[in-house]
């Protein structure tokens, strides 16, 4: 056994790391750098451990580090490890460097265990050591637009218990969830889905909401797949229309008493949206400027049926007083309370800078139709059957996109085109590069159910609800690395994001996830307690693979985690470390419990420490008096549905489980 002497005084994981309070992980890693001997280096797999330590420019490792994707750390970590070998064989390298590869649920028990295995297997002289946290997360890029209540909003601008369109799973129905959680998950690699009409970016373990076909009479279901399980002409469920909007209040205006007004002249500001109101804001976004402190609002519109239309729709929203001048190009309207107005309704002031606020997509049907109409007076033209807008703006065409997606409109992919310094226009030439970009849409047709109900029935089996249809998926690509976040919804665990449903971004139920626990990917419900499946004997796989050294350890039995990880650096060939570690967030659990639940784990019997040294088992904490397995669950809110009566049972057996597995680790111990 190690002890407190014999520990390093050194911080090789130091302070600043972002993780949460009483994160397991984070435990386990300050922990494991106690045990290092010498020079090391570590693979690291995407995942909390890795991104919350490491927000670029800064990081918590004072220690070689490599970041990899989730599924390569132990190839990474072979590859180094046969590196550093080849180094020292043609004597450019002397000294030992230890390759230690960190893995959690994903990078391990999931999609990583391919590349431990091939480890291994190839007998690589490295530890592996998987911080097992019983679950793992997925997340979406901080500009993804999500659908509130109040309008749309980037994910990174959502608020805690804010109120997010959700699709209702049972009646196929929009609904409204409250967001119960918000994560900041650093950066990491994303993949972008399109489908005909829609485009959105996430991580690769996002689950996506599919139609899974069983063929011509045997029905279809909804069923979560996550994005690398997707394939082209898969079938995801997206938005079609928004619930029924309302008209939205604005401010009160400034009156004489302001202290900034010498004169007013008489303007009428609307008390609340219309119809014209929204054509009017249309054409400002496209051709208008808006100068709050000169009380100015202008149009570039020539002379004209636009501009005929500008005139009268401001006549009728404004009064006749704020006409200042016009020419043959611009028209200029002044008023100190039309400018303030004008400028408080979110819609920016320069041509790169518009934007449509949220505000606009809670708007009712009418509203919103006038508002692309006004757009299209400015900047957009008929072209063909369809329409075509232009703007210098990429956030205004993506949410203009966005907005027709909720409209029931055909919409097409955005093209941004780019013109040189230098390049002539009509009038002027370019002073630098800029950009420009298009979007083409058109209404969707209704479709003639009467005659082909079946065929359309089968093609999207909603077709038939208000608000949700089915696109079959064309393409699924990478786009780099990006900054991610996570949301956890409540109740029905989805939102609408890009128009898209997707799953909560929380705790995904992943190899190592309990039988039982309730995640966002295997959510408790009324006859489905949990996840299904046991969770997988790492160790036992492991030991299969005829290596060295194997053990499974804990954060609460500090001691015991160090001599095994130091025990598993010494060994030649390769060696695996298993520490529980649990995750205050994933368990719904409270931080102050962390190193209680990882003692209990043991004291239940539920996790058993062991080790396995060249062909030898040796129980190392024998519990002969386990308290009950209860005593360990209901301190985590993912097991809380269990204590229902209807549930109780899934109780009694897991008890069983745990029993059972524990006599045959002391079995296999020579402790039976």
């Amino acid at each position: 056994m190690v002890t407190l002497k014999e520990l390093s005084v050194e911080e090789l994981f130091g302070p600043g790391h972002r993780m949460c309070a009483g994160c397991g992980p984070a435990i386990t890693a300050r922990m494991m750098t106690k045990a290092f001997r010498g020079p090391t280096v570590i693979s690291q797999a995407t995942g909390c451990l890795e991104i919350s330590p490491t927000i670029y420019p800064h990081t918590s490792w004072d220690i070689p580090w490599v970041h990899t994707a989730f599924e390569n750390a132990a190839a990474t970590a072979s590859g180094m490890e046969a590196g550093y070998k080849a180094l020292r064989r043609k004597g450019l390298v002397k000294e030992h460097v230890d390759v230690i590869a960190v893995g959690g649920d994903g990078g391990t028990f999931d999609i990583g265990i391919q590349a431990l295995s091939g480890a291994l297997e190839r007998g690589h002289d490295m530890v592996y050591l998987c911080y097992d946290n019983e679950a793992y997360m997925n997340c979406l890029p901080g500009d993804t637009l999500v659908m509130t209540e109040s309008g749309v909003k980037r994910i990174d601008e959502i608020q805690l218990g804010e109120r997010l369109y959700t699709f209702n799973k049972d009646s196929n129905t929009l609904a409204v969830s409250r967001c119960s959680g918000l994560f900041d998950n650093g950066v990491r690699p994303v993949y972008e889905i399109v489908t005909l009409h829609h485009l959105i970016r996430s991580t690769p373990n996002h689950p996506y909401l599919v139609v899974n076909r069983r063929g011509r009479g045997r029905g279809r279901e909804l069923r979560w797949r996550m994005l690398s399980e997707l394939r082209v002409g898969d079938g995801i469920v997206v938005l079609k229309r928004l619930a029924r909007g309302e008209a939205f209040k604005f401010f009160s205006p400034v009156t004489r008493n302001h202290y900034k007004v010498h004169r007013l002249n008489e303007v009428k500001i609307p008390t609340q949206s219309s119809p014209e109101l929204l054509e009017y804001l249309g054409l400002y976004v496209g051709d208008g400027w808006v100068r709050p402190r000169k009380g100015e609002v202008g149009f570039a519109i020539t002379e004209g049926s636009t501009r005929k239309r500008l005139l009268e729709l401001h006549k009728r929203l404004f009064g006749e007083d704020t006409l200042e001048r016009l020419d043959e190009y611009y028209v200029y309207f002044n008023s100190v309370n039309l400018a303030r107005f004008i400028h408080s309704l979110g819609f920016g002031r320069g041509a790169k800078s518009k934007t449509i606020p949220s505000w606009v997509f809670t708007l009712t049907e009418d509203e919103k139709e006038a508002f692309v109409e006004g757009l299209l007076l400015s900047d957009g033209y008929r072209y063909g059957k369809s329409y075509r807008y232009v703007s210098s703006s990429q956030d205004l065409l993506k949410r203009l996109r966005l907005l027709l997606q909720t409209m029931n409109y055909r919409v097409g992919k955005i093209t941004w085109q780019t013109a040189k310094k230098g390049k002539k226009f009509p009038h002027r030439t370019l002073l630098k590069d800029t950009g420009c970009g298009f979007l083409c849409f058109s209404k969707k047709r209704s479709w003639n159910l009467e005659k082909d109900w079946s065929q359309y029935r089968y093609q999207d089996p909603l077709i038939e609800t208000d608000n949700f249809t089915v696109e079959a998926v064309r393409r699924v690509e990478y786009v780099g690395n990006l900054r991610t976040y996570d949301l956890r919804v409540e109740k029905d665990h989805n939102f609408i994001a890009e128009g898209v449903v997707v799953h909560n971004t929380g705790i995904q139920r992943s190899g190592a996830t309990p039988h039982g626990a309730s995640t966002t990917t295997s959510p408790a419900g009324s006859k489905i307690p949990g996840k299904p499946e046991w969770k997988k004997d790492l160790a036992g796989i492991c030991i299969a693979h005829g290596i060295p050294y194997v053990a499974t350890a804990t954060i609460a039995y500090w001691n015991d985690f160090l001599t095994k990880m130091r025990k598993a650096i010494e060994v030649e060939g390769p060696a695996v470390v298993h520490v529980l570690a649990p995750c205050p967030l994933g368990w719904r659990s409270e931080p102050k419990d962390t190193i209680k639940l990882s003692r209990l784990a043991v004291q239940t019997r539920y996790f058993p420490l062991y080790e396995y040294e060249n062909g030898q088992y040796r129980l190392n904490i024998k519990v002969s008096k386990p308290q009950p397995l209860e005593e360990f669950l209901k301190l985590q809110g993912r097991f809380r549905h269990l204590f229902k009566p209807e549930f109780r049972k899934e109780i009694e057996e897991l008890q069983r489980f745990v029993n059972l597995n524990y006599e045959r680790v002391a079995k296999l111990c020579g402790e039976a």
